[in-house]
């Protein structure tokens, strides 16, 4: 019966990661972008409110590994990346944070422009896909990190593709504290010639934890 139970799964993770279409024809078109400018609308979902708080911001990324993350217009947070380096600015405060560009508590600025998203191998080798289904012939997929130290911060992450446009629409991320944050894409641009300074985080009055 054992051994019966443990083929008949895993058949069926065969048969989810075989009939993924939507997502691999997403991840190959990664390899072509090599600039993104995008906005967004972000929902907030708290366990200790009712109503989810909602903000615009704006994304940029280039190639290899600089990220810009805007959040607020103006800006109230700044998440900014070279690379190496993820600088966590609160506008108002006047405060910084600073981690390294590849530890788990950047992973939720830097997962979608991490190198899980690049290609279909690299995408497996970092996620397990959970659960697929279509919605208004929209693919929805729940991921969850395969590295414990990603899991720790991000236990789950969701993707909505519009397999017509080949593009994300959605991602949500839930948290280690059990709240959502939902991000809307919308007039992505790709591929345009993005000036480095946008990725510089400026820290002049502010202070650095």
């Amino acid at each position: 019966m054992f051994i019966r139970i443990l083929c008949l799964l895993l058949v069926l993770c065969a048969i989810l990661r075989a009939d993924n279409p939507a997502l691999d024809a997403w991840l190959k078109r990664q390899a072509t972008i090599e600039t993104l400018e995008t906005s967004f609308t972000q929902e907030r979902k708290l366990p200790s409110l009712k109503q989810p708080v909602t903000t615009p911001g704006k994304l940029s990324f280039a190639k290899p590994g600089r990220v810009r993350w805007q959040l607020g217009e103006p800006a109230d947070t700044l998440a900014l990346s070279d690379g190496a380096t993820l600088t966590l600015i609160d506008v108002a405060a006047k405060t910084a944070r600073q981690v390294p560009a590849d530890s788990p508590q950047a992973a939720r600025f830097s997962l979608l422009t991490g190198k899980g998203f690049q290609s279909p191998e690299a995408f497996h080798t970092m996620f397990e896909v959970v659960e697929h289904r279509v919605q208004s012939a929209i693919h929805q997929y729940t991921l969850k990190a395969r590295d414990r130290r990603v899991r720790s911060q991000v236990p789950w992450v969701f993707l909505d593709i519009d397999p017509a446009k080949n593009e994300l629409r959605v991602m949500e991320l839930e948290l280690q504290d059990k709240s959502r944050i939902r991000t809307l894409f919308h007039h992505s641009r790709f591929n345009l010639k993005l000036a480095p300074a946008l990725f510089t985080a400026d820290l002049t009055g502010l202070t650095v934890k």
